[in-house]
């Protein structure tokens, strides 16, 4: 049985779905088993990772686990579950952290860097198997322009012109599941990207592009962008990502931009490409 944090989030949702494509036997980790959709054949299991008391029964009968958790409680919720899982009898644990963590020296970390590292160093010294997927910017993420865009024709966002290699939420997952079914990245730390650095306004012009409408981005301050993200995440939360963007913006380090070779070195193909994202979720801009 395979365990699945997040399991109705962004990369979880997509991992639940091809371990079922596969065959396997998993088991789904959520708030409130009510209000989520799934499949008939998934296992469900009711648990809060700020009120873990469900971990013991989430946890019966499974030897390995994807591991997914975010915000400023990342590394508590992440070494909660390592705990308990190693008292279970699991077996291996994929964890999905973030590159962030490469983006600082070690010990100097700015808060969503420490959050991370925190929870890495938590899974890395538990004794079970582990792997550590460290992917960059989701594609993702362009999805928060999504109103702007069919309303007005214009993308919104911090920053304009800073490149990064942003990568498809559907290669984490494809290569969380080869790290849970097979052996060979056992006591790994693989960074993911996609396979081209593109800055937002970049994006947003491959998304004009494939739409076939103009778009215009425009840089908002920082302080704007904040008071978007307080609408979805703790203030702790927001501010930690934010103290991590000023630290790339005031450093000029550009490892966001780089084209890593995870995904194709795990996978036997090249990453896929923001143009296909974008076709793949035209109907959210249209």
């Amino acid at each position: 049985m395979i365990l699945v944090t997040g399991a109705t989030g962004t990369v979880g949702g997509r991992v639940l779905r091809r371990l079922r494509e596969e065959g396997r036997h998993v088991r789904a980790v959520t708030r409130d088993p009510a209000r989520a959709a799934f499949p008939g054949d998934v296992s469900v299991a009711a648990c809060d990772l700020d009120v873990p008391s469900g971990l013991d029964e989430a946890l019966d009968g499974v030897d390995r686990v994807f591991l997914m958790s975010l915000g400023h409680h990342k590394a508590t919720h992440d070494t909660r579950v390592v705990a308990a899982a190693r008292k279970a009898g699991v077996v291996r644990i994929v964890q999905l952290s973030s590159l962030g963590v490469e983006e600082v020296a070690d010990r100097q970390d700015n808060p969503l860097a420490r959050w991370h590292r925190e929870a890495e160093e938590a899974l890395c010294a538990s004794g079970m198997e582990w792997t550590v997927l460290r992917p960059g910017g989701f594609m993702s993420n362009a999805l928060s322009w999504a109103d702007s865009v069919r309303a007005e024709g214009v993308a919104r966002g911090p920053v304009a012109d800073m490149p990064e290699a942003v990568v498809h939420p559907e290669d984490i997952a494809e290569v969380a599941v080869r790290a849970l079914t097979d052996d060979g990245l056992v006591g790994e730390t693989v960074a993911l990207s996609g396979p081209e650095s593109l800055t937002p306004r970049a994006q947003a012009a491959v998304l004009a592009g494939v739409l076939g409408r103009d778009i215009r981005f425009e840089s908002v301050p920082l302080a704007v962008h904040r008071q978007k993200m307080l609408a979805k995440y703790s203030a702790e939360t927001v501010d930690g990502v934010l103290a991590a963007l000023a630290d790339v913006l005031a450093g000029g380090d550009d490892l966001r931009a780089h084209v890593l070779p995870g995904v194709e070195r795990v996978l036997g193909r090249p990453a896929r490409t923001f143009t296909r994202w974008v076709c793949e979720n035209l109907h959210e801009f249209r």
